[in-house]
């Protein structure tokens, strides 16, 4: 068991905000520290703020790292909107991709199923797919309102005492020997026994200051929200247009009626990030989502969220204490909202009771 019970967590999206949330649970005394303020909105926003928050484990691969997203996906039960996800191909290249991909995951027991175009449109009446070749469904899909899990967990972390300092920038990690022993900031030095960098884009630049690599790197992610309107969906909570016609785009209803739209490669590795970065491109993607959707003619955008999104150098997330610092505890990811739950509780293991947990040896900053 270690002897933490000071915990700094720098960084307040949805990872830290699980891992503050599940340290604080188990009774350590928790200090959160934003560069931003929750709730506020600025010219660049972290990768929570701009996330599809899509939660799946269709396109993870190697299968230890789908297993890995489905075991926290299987803990967002409390959190979200269920309904699953719809995709549909229009050409034939396109449709053995899904037909390959469906045949994979139903192979590691991941429920999804392939659909007719009859299926979609009989599923979604108020879609317009045009060519269908393929299609799947997965309806354990769901997907999530990121700002008020976060806020949740905030309000939650007060109530148990938490320290909180948002609009507060990390300046240095003060070090006594090998470990850390306060959070310089531009507010002044705060004191504690163990740090979890849960900072997104920024974890390589706060773990440089403790004279640690992460090698993890950043796109640009944009999502955009369209004003309030009815119902669009009967059953699913996400949809996919076809990757094989361009613009790919993703979309979905939040609880208020704001339809969240998003264009470009989601999900890669090695993509180009995501449409959005002038109007331009914002309109395209409106104007390729309202061609399957017409519910959205017309409708007026609200708010375009631009960003960064954390992605480490082979995809898959970086957990664990430094070993070079003994009690600087490491995670960064991409599909952050996805993993958020299982992520927090397994930090606060790790952090609290001493343990190495076996199906996290794989995501260790070692392994580069």
């Amino acid at each position: 068991m270690n002897n933490f019970s000071n915990i700094a967590v720098i960084g307040v999206g949805i990872v830290g905000a699980s891992i503050a949330f599940h340290l604080a649970r188990r009774g350590a005394k928790v200090t959160l520290i934003n560069a931003g303020e929750s709730g506020k909105k600025s010219a660049i926003q972290p990768a929570t703020a701009v996330s599809f928050a899509w939660m799946n484990a269709r396109d993870k691969n190697p299968r230890h790292y789908h297993l890995f997203n489905r075991r926290s996906l299987d803990m967002w039960a409390r959190f979200v909107g269920w309904g699953g996800e719809l995709r549909w191909a229009s050409t034939d290249d396109g449709a053995r991709e899904i037909v390959e991909r469906a045949g994979v995951l139903q192979s590691w027991g991941y429920p999804i199923r392939l659909l007719s175009g009859e299926e979609v449109e009989a599923l979604e009446p108020r879609l317009r797919p045009g060519v269908v070749t393929a299609a799947s469904y997965t309806d354990i899909e769901g997907h999530a309102d990121t700002g008020a899990v976060v806020g949740a967990c905030v309000e939650r972390l007060k109530e148990w005492g938490a320290d909180i300092f948002f609009q507060t920038r990390v300046t240095d990690l003060a070090r006594s020997g090998l470990d850390i022993t306060a959070v310089v900031t531009d507010r002044g030095e705060i004191a504690c026994d163990a740090v979890v960098l849960a900072g997104g884009a920024d974890t390589a630049a706060l773990a440089a200051m403790a004279d640690i690599d992460v090698p993890v790197y950043y796109t640009f992610g944009c999502t955009i929200l369209t004003e309030s309107v009815p119902p669009v969906f009967e059953n699913v909570s996400v949809v996919h247009s076809p990757r094989d016609c361009p613009p790919q785009t993703n979309f979905r209803q939040l609880p208020n009626g704001s339809v969240m739209l998003h264009g470009g490669a989601h999900g890669r590795v090695y993509d180009g990030g995501s449409l959005g970065q002038s109007d331009e491109e914002v309109q395209r993607v409106v104007d390729a989502v309202a061609r399957v959707l017409p519910a959205i003619e017309g409708v007026r955008v609200r708010e375009v969220r631009r960003g960064r999104r954390p992605i480490p150098k082979d995809g898959h997330p970086i957990l664990g204490f430094a070993q070079q610092v003994p009690n600087l505890y490491l995670s960064v990811t991409h599909s952050g909202v996805t993993l958020a739950p299982l992520i927090g509780e397994c930090a606060a293991i790790e952090i609290l009771d001493g343990a190495q947990i076996d199906f996290l040896a794989r995501y260790r900053l070692e392994r580069f």
